[in-house]
């Protein structure tokens, strides 16, 4: 197949009129002017029209068990308010937690995103990951604070990479040990050990809020109060009385080419350290001004070369799951970020976190992961019309299967 359309972007840099690429199997196998790449090729043209055909978006962080969430969690500012409301409406029914996570997909594809970095705090949906259309990392979920818990959190993950799919082109399991306030260092160092010999990736929720700092640092606060309350034993655990990230850096998980969720509140000491290490930051923008944090470090962790990527979050802490409506919201809010960074973000960054091959560009060689993008042809730049209120997804295309249709111009 040919896709043809107004403009294509194979990158954050380029930009090609009257574009087109060519579509064999699960790879690009050409792309230029569409004249070039129809000389010579007899196959079925599709003529996008006013569009701009680029990357498929790369939604590094979302928890699309949580779907279903959107009306159960009233919003707060307060995030162990928020947390301790989503404890006690979790749905752990096997049917409950499927739908939401069906609908999620469905949701994420509809906004652009044709891979998605998923934390799955059940297990028992992966398989609904495995016969999607998503390019998925499954990152299976696990906590345990007390050694009580620790040994359950052991067994926890062992159980969902014993009972997950197989690693295939579309689907990857990875592993997530939760967070500081809720996961022991025996338990961190446990996923760490399993990473590294199943070569899996690894992400963990990090510096998220002040009173997870306040948390690690002296063992006060609000994350102390919450494990009371749910009746979790501090007796045995003693605060590092550093940083998140310092605290991460001396478990040796900062040496493993982590994912780091979120990162809100970081030190620029903390900033150093992350550039030295391979690790990628998903922010969440909109989830980020859910809870009303004070001004992400952004722009200073790429000044600094740390490696960022974009997610939405859950439907418990977001409008929309949408990478489209991300993208927008973030060059609304970020001046300090040029169109063709915010477009890195959302592509290549986000496969490179995600540690996705050959995906986030189109190139020849590459997987057929695309979208096309439909703009009001307004004179703007090309990135600018993208980024226009009026943009919406009309294609995506996975490894070069069309999963979302909404309308293309004409075929030829």
């Amino acid at each position: 197949m040919i896709l043809r359309a107004k403009y294509l972007l194979p990158n954050s840099l380029q930009v090609i009129e009257n574009g087109a690429l060519v579509i064999r199997g699960s790879q690009i196998a050409e792309v230029g002017t569409y004249e070039a790449v129809k000389r010579g090729n007899d196959s079925e043209v599709r003529d996008l029209g006013e569009v701009v055909i680029m990357p498929g978006l790369v939604n590094a962080h979302t928890h699309l068990e949580l779907t279903h969430h959107q009306d159960l969690i009233q919003r707060t500012s307060r995030f162990t308010d928020w947390l301790s409301q989503l404890i006690r409406n979790h749905k752990s029914d096997s049917e409950w937690v499927d739908s939401a996570v069906k609908d999620g997909i469905e949701m994420s594809v509809a906004g652009g995103a044709t891979s998605v970095g998923d934390i799955h705090g059940f297990g028992m949906s992966a398989h609904t990951h495995k016969n999607s259309p998503v390019r998925t990392v499954v990152f299976f979920e696990t906590t345990g604070f007390s050694p009580e818990r620790t040994h359950i959190g052991v067994k926890r993950i062992d159980d969902y990479l014993a009972s997950s799919p197989q690693k295939d082109a579309l689907f990857q399991p990875a592993v997530s040990p939760h967070a500081l306030y809720s996961t022991s260092a025996t338990l961190y160092r446990y996923c760490l050990r399993l990473a590294q010999s199943r070569g899996l990736p690894l992400c963990t929720h990090l510096s998220e809020t002040k009173d997870e700092i306040e948390f690690l640092a002296s063992g006060t606060g609000a994350f102390a109060d919450l494990l009371k309350a749910f009746g979790i034993s501090m007796k045995e655990w003693t605060p590092s009385g550093c940083s998140p990230i310092q605290h991460l850096k001396d478990i040796g998980i900062l040496e493993y080419r982590p994912l780091l969720a979120h990162c809100n509140y970081l030190t620029e000491a903390d900033i150093k350290i992350l550039a030295a290490s391979n690790a990628t930051v998903a922010f969440c923008p909109r989830a980020h001004h859910y809870f009303h944090h004070d001004s992400h470090p952004i722009c200073r962790l790429i000044k600094a070369g740390v490696n960022v990527a974009i997610g939405t979050d859950s439907l418990a802490s977001n409008w929309s799951l949408s990478m489209l409506d991300e993208l927008k919201y973030l060059a609304n809010t970020q001046d300090g970020l040029p169109p063709h960074t915010i477009f890195d973000l959302v592509t290549i960054n986000g496969a490179r976190g995600l540690s996705l091959e050959r995906v986030g560009k189109l190139e020849k060689g590459w997987y057929a992961d695309v979208i096309g993008v439909a703009i009001p042809d307004d004179g703007q730049s090309v990135i600018q019309q993208i980024l226009d209120e009026s943009a919406r997804i009309i294609l995506a295309i996975v490894a070069g299967q069309v999963c979302f249709d909404h309308g293309a111009q004409r075929d030829n």
